[in-house]
């Protein structure tokens, strides 16, 4: 299966909504998601999120599933170094880097900055076990830092590893139904990379610091099926905005403190 998290448009957040750039990006953003197949939708509940999702959803005749830990991961913290108020990311250099309990998968949030916000630790709980509830549906389940396939009807699997060996044939040749679901996810950036750390076994903190997720951007997350259908999931896409460029949007600039690449 893949999953597929797409980042709100550009938002106006004292109205929770778009701007009108932002519209003219989920516009472009339906454009190109109209041919999908898509096996299931889920949406954060902030407007922007959902703004986002309708022109989609009205394209494809669809509806999305609404759950609250797909809303933006914003449990608020005071910046260590400016002693401002704000999300738990975009942290100075000076002060993320020097903390390796902040790099760590199982202790960063147990971290000085974070220990004493005890909700940014159960909102970390609530997104795993949210993620988690998903791929159990498709037949995925946690097993230590990966997940184990079994199809949800109990099928005998075509991939699975003991019968290929038997014809001589590789895994990643054999395909069957699951390997086309497509699940898509309408969120935020930073939750998306919360849901990503977890599925990598990182920690989110390097993900929100390191990477770059424009308004709409498209996240894809591929689970590859391997021995005995043990499966880990693989990033082949992570922010793309091809649709706003063909569609001659500019990538806007609410998603990071560098110059975005326009071309």
């Amino acid at each position: 299966m893949r999953l597929i998290f797409i980042r709100h448009g550009e938002p106006d957040y004292k109205t929770d909504t778009l701007t009108e750039n932002g519209k003219k990006e989920a516009a472009a953003l339906a454009a190109r998601t109209r041919s999908w197949d898509v096996d299931a939708f889920y949406c954060s509940p902030l407007g922007r999120a959902r703004q986002t999702a309708q022109p989609t959803l009205d394209a494809l005749h669809a509806t999305a599933t609404v759950y609250p830990w797909l809303q933006e991961f914003y449990v608020p913290i005071v910046d260590p170094l400016t002693k401002e108020p704000h999300c738990p990311w975009d942290l100075m250099p000076q002060y993320f880097t020097a903390d390796p309990q902040l790099y760590d998968r199982e202790e960063w949030v147990h971290a000085a900055l974070y220990r004493d916000t005890p909700e940014l630790a159960a909102r970390w709980e609530e997104v795993k076990a949210g993620l988690d509830g998903i791929l159990k549906g498709y037949g995925y389940t946690r097993t230590g830092l990966y997940y184990q396939f079994e199809e949800p009807d109990g099928s005998v699997l075509p991939a699975e590893v003991g019968d290929l060996q038997l014809h001589g044939t590789k895994n990643y040749e054999v395909r069957d139904a699951d390997d086309e679901k497509t699940v898509v996810l309408f969120c935020h950036f930073g939750v998306t990379c919360v849901c990503l750390a977890y599925l990598l076994g990182i920690s989110p903190v390097v993900l929100w610091q390191g990477t770059c997720i424009p308004t709409t951007g498209v996240t894809i997350v591929n689970a590859e099926k391997r021995l005995h259908n043990a499966s880990f999931f693989r990033v082949q896409a992570l922010g793309d905005c091809s649709h706003l460029l063909a569609a001659g949007v500019p990538l806007s600039g609410y998603a990071s403190f560098a110059q975005l690449f326009q071309k």
